[in-house]
């Protein structure tokens, strides 16, 4: 019944970071009374920046390296969404079954998701409630097989609910391979538009809130929650007056540490 499936490669972006803006003047991004930067509050997030990215590759479980390959088939009449995939290549292929009804909208709701491995014929898992809502022409909800927690195990998500704009939440199960199931994360539920990146194992959030306000955040994962620790925010008073705010996380808390000009 798989024999329909469209294959499909997932590619993680890649993102080397963000640049800050060239016309920012340096001043502005260091401690005030400390024009050389040196001992500033950004010299103290860059080095426990550096010392958390490595904490966290230690964290690594799984091949970090492995690149998911999953397919789903296009739905006949009312029957489920038929995906699977491979998670990792020391685990078995996964088969899932999406239960889907259209509402009165015109979109496609996941309920119940089913997953069973390859060979097995009971599920081993059931999501009751996915609460996935899509349009009809979305592919599968957006069914994607994906390391959001950057262990080497592969993460299973679904859109929680499409918007014409740029802000797209999803409904994200992490792997616990301890315990062979996956798992809600509802902080991380809450970031629009996730792009995770396996360099710096960071997640990174564009976001709109009105058409004068727009930015970037950065989130690093800490005990298993995705934690805010950057964020720049463009600021529109007219088409060519722009400001960029940044924020860093010092202390355990989000601080503005800079500004200067959009670009």
């Amino acid at each position: 019944m798989f024999e329909r499936f469209r294959r499909c490669s997932l590619l993680l972006p890649l993102m080397a970071g963000l640049v800050l803006a060239e016309n920012a003047p340096a001043a502005n991004v260091l401690a005030e009374g400390d024009a050389s930067g040196a001992g500033s509050p950004m010299d103290e997030v860059a080095i426990e920046a550096a010392a958390g990215a490595d904490a966290r590759r230690d964290n690594v479980r799984g091949d970090e390296t492995f690149q998911a390959t999953y397919a789903c088939a296009d739905p006949s009449g009312n029957a489920p969404i038929l995906c699977k995939g491979r998670i990792s290549q020391l685990l078995p292929e996964l088969l899932f079954s999406l239960s889907w009804h259209m509402d009165e909208f015109g979109d496609r709701v996941v309920g119940k998701v089913e997953i069973a491995r390859e060979g097995e014929a009971e599920p081993f898992q059931i999501i009751e409630d996915a609460g996935s809502r899509a349009a009809e022409a979305i592919p599968a909800n957006g069914f994607e097989l994906i390391d959001m927690n950057f262990d080497g195990y592969h993460d299973l998500r679904l859109i929680a609910e499409g918007t014409a704009g740029p802000n797209v939440l999803y409904r994200n199960w992490l792997w616990l391979q301890d315990q062979q199931r996956f798992a809600a994360n509802a902080a991380l539920d809450e970031i629009v538009s996730p792009e995770f990146d396996p360099d710096t194992q960071e997640i990174v959030s564009r976001w709109r809130s009105s058409a004068a306000e727009g930015g970037v955040d950065i989130y690093a994962w800490e005990e298993g929650v995705p934690v805010l620790i950057h964020r720049e925010t463009d600021r529109y008073a007219g088409p060519s007056d722009c400001t960029r705010i940044f924020y860093d996380r010092i202390d355990g808390e989000l601080l503005e540490t800079g500004t200067g000009a959009c670009g």
